[in-house]
């Protein structure tokens, strides 16, 4: 699920007006799926299954975990990444 969600996020972000917010939902429960999300171009992401299953400290889990990796990749702002995915 989470390899066709992201795949739609990213054709969307390539096909849409930049002022229009693309939300990616599906299979997101950790920060670099999170990261893959914006990525590929969501400007949101939406986490309700892990929400229901593991409970409010999920944002902090989440937030955490991302900025380790922001940290990792030498990124300061989500905006820097945000679209930025490369084909091969």
């Amino acid at each position: 699920m989470k390899a066709i969600a992201l795949g739609n996020v990213h054709a969307l972000y390539q096909r849409l007006r930049p002022e229009i917010t693309i939300i990616g939902t599906g299979g997101d429960s950790n920060g670099r799926d999170v990261f893959e999300m914006v990525l590929c171009g969501a400007s949101m992401v939406q986490v309700a299954s892990a929400l229901a299953a593991k409970g409010s400290g999920i944002f902090t889990k989440l937030n955490q975990e991302l900025s380790e990796i922001m940290k990792l990749k030498g990124y300061q702002t989500i905006e820097e990444f945000k679209g930025q995915l490369r084909h091969l």
